[in-house]
């Protein structure tokens, strides 16, 4: 799978990127992506977007990071690593924007990888809840 991974300048600081690296190793791991996919972290909203989006036509994630505590933007980068996953493997039919299948199981699975990730990692916790 090839990842292209964009950060706006000046949203995030260096340690912020390595962490959500570090991050990305599991999401693949949990749910492994086949296809390629761009991951952008912005500065502001764009479109409709709310602190995040997945595009099944363009394989892009976008997730609003600029002034957000860490945790939250990891939680919001699993969760639309999630719609990324459905899209590719499940091809879950249910599609609503609140609750359904799809958005369950992004909740889900966004929730229990990103609390594996912080319990595996107790030395980051400052970082990532700062």
């Amino acid at each position: 799978m090839k990842l292209c991974l964009k950060f706006k300048k000046g949203t995030l600081e260096k340690y912020q990127i390595d962490i959500i690296k570090n991050f990305i190793l599991l999401l693949q791991e949990k749910l492994t992506l086949t296809d390629g996919i761009t991951v952008r972290f912005l500065d502001k909203r764009v479109d409709k977007m709310t602190t995040g989006s997945f595009k099944n036509e363009t394989n892009e994630i976008k997730v609003l990071a600029k002034g957000r505590m860490l945790a939250d933007i990891l939680r919001t980068l699993s969760h639309e690593w999630a719609h990324s996953y459905d899209h590719q493997k499940l091809k879950i039919k249910d599609r609503k924007d609140v609750g359904g299948k799809a958005e369950d199981f992004a909740n889900e699975k966004s929730g229990e990888i990103t609390k594996e990730f912080i319990k595996s990692h107790p030395k980051l916790h400052k970082k990532i809840f700062n």
